[in-house]
C-alpha cells in the first residue's frame, strides 16, 4: 500500500470515528459529564488528525493520531471491563466496537508508516 493510500484510509477512519464520537457526546454528557467531554475531545482531536493527514505525511501526525486512538479505544474497553471513576458500562454497544476497529486499524497504520520512515531515514543515511 503506498503512502497516500494508507493516508486516506486513515483520514476517513479517524474521521468517522470522530464524527461517532461527537455524535454519542451529549448521551454520555448526561451520564457522567468528564465522559462526555472525553468524547466531544476526541472527537474534535480525531477531526482535526484527518484532515492534518489527509493533507501531509508527518511522522508527529502519525504518532498523534496513533496516540488519540490508543487512548480512546483503551478507554473504551476499560469502561467495559474494570470501569473508569464513577462510570462503567455493561454494554458493548455496535458503535464503540465499529469505532474501536478504526482506532486500531489507524494505529496499524501508523506503526507501518513510521516503520517505514524510519527505514527510509535508515538507508538514506547509509
Amino acid at each position: 500500500m503506498n503512502d497516500l493510500t494508507s493516508r486516506r484510509i486513515a483520514s476517513v477512519a479517524l474521521a468517522l470515528t470522530g464524527l461517532i464520537h461527537l455524535i454519542l457526546a451529549p448521551e454520555y454528557m448526561s451520564e457522567q459529564a468528564y465522559i462526555g467531554g472525553l468524547f466531544i475531545a476526541g472527537g474534535i482531536s480525531t477531526l482535526g488528525l484527518a484532515a492534518w493527514l489527509w493533507v501531509r505525511n508527518q511522522p508527529v501526525a502519525w504518532l498523534a493520531s496513533a496516540v488519540v486512538c490508543a487512548g480512546m479505544a483503551t478507554g473504551f474497553i476499560l469502561s467495559r471491563t474494570v470501569g473508569l471513576p464513577g462510570f462503567h458500562e455493561e454494554e458493548w454497544e455496535l458503535s464503540g466496537v465499529i469505532s474501536v476497529l478504526l482506532e486500531i486499524g489507524v494505529v496499524g497504520l501508523a506503526a507501518a508508516a513510521l516503520s517505514a520512515g524510519r527505514s527510509a531515514t535508515a538507508t538514506a543515511t547509509t
